[in-house]
């Protein structure tokens, strides 16, 4: 038996690999598609892309967190829940398959990008459907088969495009790409968990149906409102006449703090079973291990965007061709979005740790309604530059109410004292990087900085041996309690 503390490491181990891997081949997908594409045509796809996103969040509805946090807790409870989440997202991704062309037909949008819009809804179904079969191998802590399910469907739905655009396909191509790479994975995905895991079929139990759908909505429904706030921006740009080249500019940056939340992302979906198992284990650990993850998090994301900030009028343009220089303003915007997307991440999966999905959803909820009325204001007035602060504001509203929650309810931080060290270290690691920026050892000098960053954090306690003694102890504290789940 594995002590959990070699679980946690495990998870997370493995999920880095996965993530390293799949943010590698996005990148390399961004970077070509936007210099084959040019400005005005990944701005089209940019569009498409995003209203995917809003019509096939039904796919999931949560169904996917359901099944880690539950069999998390009960292995033996795989093959039911396999089967009934399987048959329901197939469901839900035929209604909204079938359902959009008359809503996009109703929004008056041509039927070029209508079309556009159906393919990568297709492509977002495939993906959708990887995603589930890799949630399976979280559920049972076997992160090391997610690394080949997402990594084999991320390089046929990268691979397949590049190679219709250099053929000369356009936009299109690029599409149709995609829908064929993220078909072929889910094939093969299917077929990993059905050799490894459990049978892959259909099943329709009505009380596992209620049970599930009533334990997702609120899930679900929080994913469907953090997808329009942080989306909704790019379909606002449209409605309000912004050029589509214009839509490209914001959109580049957009997915480049996507990418940039591999590491909040990673951690806590390696610690979520973990920290589900403790709710019911041991309450004393899981606070402890919250603090220090969200610790973790601030330390993390406040180097990223100060480097990435200082460095980005080098290798922007580099990257993505003189057409996106306009995107610059809207990255260095976006970058302070980081921090709040950083921590959110331990605050949303704390309180669905502790069964409190339903704050989530109307914090959410609530989050959504600012972000429209705080777009509708400023983007007719500073177009896709009031749309980045916009989405700065609305993820540290998040923040706000997530982490007032959260210390009145299960675990008082000192975060006024731990965030006034944290800021004096960020000032000197700013200082160090600005000045370094024109000096002929730049190098040099920004290595001395990240250096100086960590002994900061050392001197004023933000890291400390402690954190590897917590993971060691959370075994002897719940091991009677885990016990029945290895």
């Amino acid at each position: 038996m594995h002590t959990l503390v070699h679980r946690a490491r495990r998870n997370i181990g493995s999920k880095l690999s996965a993530e390293i891997l799949i943010r590698s081949l996005a990148f390399l997908f961004v970077v070509a598609a936007a210099r084959f594409l040019g400005d005005r045509d990944y701005g089209q796809y940019s569009l498409a892309y995003f209203f995917a996103t809003f019509l096939t969040l039904f796919s999931d509805w949560g169904l996917n967190t359901v099944l880690i946090r539950d069999v998390s807790r009960n292995r033996n409870a795989l093959s039911p829940y396999v089967h009934n989440v399987l048959t329901l997202k197939l469901l839900f991704s035929a209604v909204s398959l079938l359902a959009a062309p008359a809503a996009l037909w109703l929004l008056g949008y041509s039927g070029a990008l209508l079309g556009m819009i159906l393919l990568s809804m297709l492509y977002f179904q495939g993906n959708h459907l990887v995603d589930f079969f890799a949630a399976v191998t979280n559920s049972m802590e076997r992160m090391e088969y997610e690394l080949f399910i997402k990594g084999l469907a991320k390089v046929l739905a990268v691979l397949l495009p590049l190679v219709l655009l250099l053929a000369g396909y356009g936009l299109w191509g690029l599409l149709w790409g995609l829908v064929a790479g993220y078909g072929a994975g889910v094939l093969l995905s299917a077929g990993i968990i059905h050799w490894k895991f459990t049978p892959v079929r259909l099943a329709v139990q009505r009380e596992q149906w209620r049970y599930l759908l009533r334990s997702a909505w609120p899930i679900g429904l929080s994913g469907l409102f953090m997808t329009l706030y942080a989306r909704m921006d790019i379909i606002l740009l449209s409605w309000f006449g912004i050029p589509p080249a214009e839509i490209g500019w914001y959109a580049l940056p957009v997915k480049m703090v996507e990418m940039l939340s591999l590491f909040p992302m990673l951690v806590m979906a390696g610690l979520f079973p973990i920290f589900s198992a403790l709710t019911m284990a041991d309450q004393e650990t899981l606070k402890k291990t919250y603090r220090r993850a969200l610790t973790l998090m601030a330390v993390l994301a406040l180097p990223l965007v100060l480097v990435l900030w200082v460095l980005a009028d080098d290798w922007w343009v580099f990257f993505f061709g003189a057409s996106f220089a306009p995107s610059l303003p809207a990255l260095k915007i976006l970058l302070c979005t980081l921090p709040g997307i950083f921590v959110n991440y331990v605050f949303f999966h704390t309180l669905i740790a502790l069964n409190q999905a339903p704050f989530l959803t109307r914090i959410c909820g609530g989050a959504v309604l600012f972000n429209f009325g705080a777009n509708a204001v400023f983007i007719p007035r500073y177009g896709y530059l009031g749309a980045g602060g916009t989405t700065v504001a609305t993820e540290f509203f998040l923040v706000l109410f997530c982490l007032s929650r959260l210390q009145r309810g299960f675990y008082r931080m000192p975060v006024v004292r731990e965030g006034g060290k944290l800021l004096v270290c960020g000032g000197v690691l700013a200082c160090l990087l600005w000045v370094g920026k024109s000096r002929p050892a730049a190098p040099l000098i920004w290595g001395l900085a990240l250096a100086a960053y960590g002994v900061g954090l050392r001197i004023f306690g933000l890291i400390n041996r402690e954190d590897w003694g917590l993971l060691k102890r959370i075994f002897h504290r719940s091991k009677a309690s885990m016990e029945t789940r290895e």
